[in-house]
């Protein structure tokens, strides 16, 4: 400890943080707009359609469109009564929002979930248009949605649900069962909380929270670290959550809504490490469908104490031959995983037809023009 205690001080200076969004969430989350109606942006009318598109980001309106007059084509649905075009909407400004970037399998799937969710009744297309015009950059799932961890925000509910105090319906508890093996925590006031790694970020690290649709209540957070792009591999920190939570079907969407965005991103390879001595979170990873590749002696110093790690893996050839599909079915069930595979491998070979047709068109095109070319020299 000596040793340590020396070594940093003699070589590295405290990294700078922030208690905003990083480089690495402003990717993750959707797109931050600013516009009273999005749905505009699909409206024959192009006036308005041109006043909307300069208040969003480059891309943004094709997509939209392209989005809107494909749910138009083949709704998830029975139209609302009253809100004829929510499920074209919903749809579009869940596609739309996505980072450019991400695949289109993943746009597909993220689109008709929320347009499932946000259509499946009168209250909840109220609910969903409300909270997109408030807070257009939040993942939403099924049961719970992130948003960017922000101490503005989620300090006072963080501090309340990890403290070890009794919270709404949930006894006192021992604090240490949720920051015991964390390197930080607990914490005796919110003021140490929001001094901490949780609320401070470095530049490569990111924290979301993780919200309930229903109640609004928060569940935990969510973080990542050790951001390689150069190696497309992140770090999965391990959820701070209250006790009750643990293994909650709400954490597991969570992390799924952020594991599928990071994979769709174009990540290889997604690492948990967990405190060999941890039960909880060992468990957690086999839910999450992890793959157990190492076990590391001696691995970290925390809290004073020596740490053997058990490291973890998600590649991204594993979510797409299973562990993507065994998360979805778990968490939405077995007929809505199955409308989006099949949703998927359709729109797979249209979007495959579409594009021979268009470099079919091109060459023709390209053809055409060449043969004009020789008929103007030959009257020349």
């Amino acid at each position: 400890l000596e040793a340590r205690e020396r070594m940093m001080k003699e070589n590295y200076k405290p990294r700078p943080t922030t208690e905003g969004k990083t480089s690495l969430m402003k990717m993750i989350l959707n797109a931050s707009i600013e516009v009273p109606k999005v749905s505009e942006l699909a409206d024959e009318d192009v006036k308005k359609r041109v006043s909307s598109a300069s208040k969003v980001p480059q891309g943004y309106v094709n997509a939209y469109v392209e989005a809107y007059r494909k749910c138009q084509q083949k709704p998830g649905g029975a139209t609302i009564s009253g809100h004829p075009e929510a499920r074209f909407e919903a749809y579009a400004r869940a596609w739309a929002g996505c980072n450019q970037h991400v695949s289109r399998d993943y746009r597909r799937s993220y689109a008709r979930l929320y347009e499932h969710v946000a259509c499946q009744n009168h209250g909840n297309v109220e609910k969903f248009q409300e909270h997109f015009e408030s807070r257009p950059e939040d993942l939403v799932g099924r049961l719970v949605r992130l948003e960017a961890l922000d101490a503005e925000r989620h300090l006072g509910t963080m501090f309340d649900i990890t403290c070890g105090n009794s919270y709404f319906d949930n006894k006192a508890y021992d604090p240490n069962e949720v920051w015991g093996f964390l390197p930080y925590g607990p914490f005796k006031s919110k003021e140490e909380l929001c001094k901490s790694p949780v609320f401070q970020r470095q530049e490569n690290e990111a924290g979301f929270a993780i919200i309930e649709t229903v109640t609004g209540r928060m569940v935990g957070v969510v973080m990542l670290s050790r951001d390689e792009p150069w190696n497309l591999t992140v770090q999965l920190e391990t959820p701070i959550i209250k006790p009750s939570s643990e293994g909650c079907v709400e954490l597991i969407e969570g992390v799924f809504l952020l594991m599928d965005r990071l994979i769709a991103l174009g990540y290889r390879r997604i690492q948990l490490a967990v405190d060999s001595k941890d039960q909880v979170n060992k468990k957690l990873a086999a839910q999450l469908g992890f793959t157990k590749e190492s076990e590391i002696p001696k691995h970290m110093v925390v809290k004073d104490s020596n740490r053997d790690s058990v490291i973890y893996g998600m590649l991204n050839s594993d979510w797409s031959k299973g562990a993507r599909m065994f998360l979805f079915k778990k968490l939405h069930g077995a007929k809505l995983s199955k409308a989006d595979q099949t949703n998927n491998k359709k729109e797979d070979e249209i979007d495959e037809q579409n594009q021979k047709l268009a470099e079919k068109r091109a060459l023709e095109e390209e053809a055409a023009n060449a043969a004009n070319g020789q008929n103007g020299k030959k009257h020349q």
